[in-house]
């Protein structure tokens, strides 16, 4: 191979003109030329968002539906307003002629009781006397008091929306929530809204209202 030197001869040799003796300059190699890579869009790597169970029964929500798959809360529904809850205990004849039970006598002269729901959880039962054992939050002990009630008959307790729920609490003769006549088993929690009622005993009612 032959190179040109400064002067313009041919040279056979690269580093001085076999002519000229001039120094000649390195051949320098070609650039390549940058090829330019396609554009990556950037992945998201943000973390997935971390949705909040239904706040009224607690069941993972699914994707962005709307609804609730357990129990039908909407999740787009604005929050209740804060509000305060009560119990309201009255003795319910139908109930009573429902069961029917020997030996007792419906309380026609029972007067209607009120407790505020104000704690997280709120004991429905019928205390015994014994001053070791604290009473429950509502205590249906008095004068014609429902027999059918055991010591510590259910339980009330607060969820997040600031609404309650009840469970049985192993009662002797069972809770049931409206007109459904099937009772509680001990691992169920049914969330209530406002007007529902809660059955316990022979005749005791349980109407859970907001105030």
């Amino acid at each position: 191979m032959t190179v040109t030197c400064p002067s313009g001869h041919d040279s056979a040799t690269a580093d001085y003109c076999d002519k000229c003796g001039a120094p000649i300059a390195a051949i320098a190699t070609p650039q390549q030329p940058t090829v330019e890579l396609p554009v990556v869009e950037e992945t998201e790597t943000t973390p997935s968002e971390v949705r909040e169970p239904c706040p009224t029964c607690d069941a993972p929500r699914s994707g962005d539906d709307r609804y609730c798959e357990s129990c039908g809360h909407d999740f787009l529904a604005p929050p209740p307003s804060a509000t305060g809850w009560e119990a309201v205990v009255s003795a319910d004849q139908s109930q009573f002629e429902r069961l029917r039970t020997d030996g007792l006598t419906f309380p026609g002269n029972y007067r209607e009781q009120r407790f505020a729901l104000t704690g997280p959880l709120m004991r429905i039962g019928r205390r015994r006397g014994r001053p070791e054992e604290p009473a429950p939050e509502i205590d249906l002990t008095g004068a014609l008091e429902d027999p059918g009630v055991s010591r510590l008959h259910a339980l009330l307790e607060r969820r997040s929306d600031g609404r309650y729920a009840v469970r049985d609490l192993g009662s002797t003769n069972g809770t049931t929530v409206n007109d459904d006549p099937a009772p509680l088993t001990q691992d169920m929690v049914v969330p209530l809204a406002d007007g529902d009622r809660v059955r316990v005993g022979a005749w005791t009612t349980i109407t859970v209202r907001t105030r």
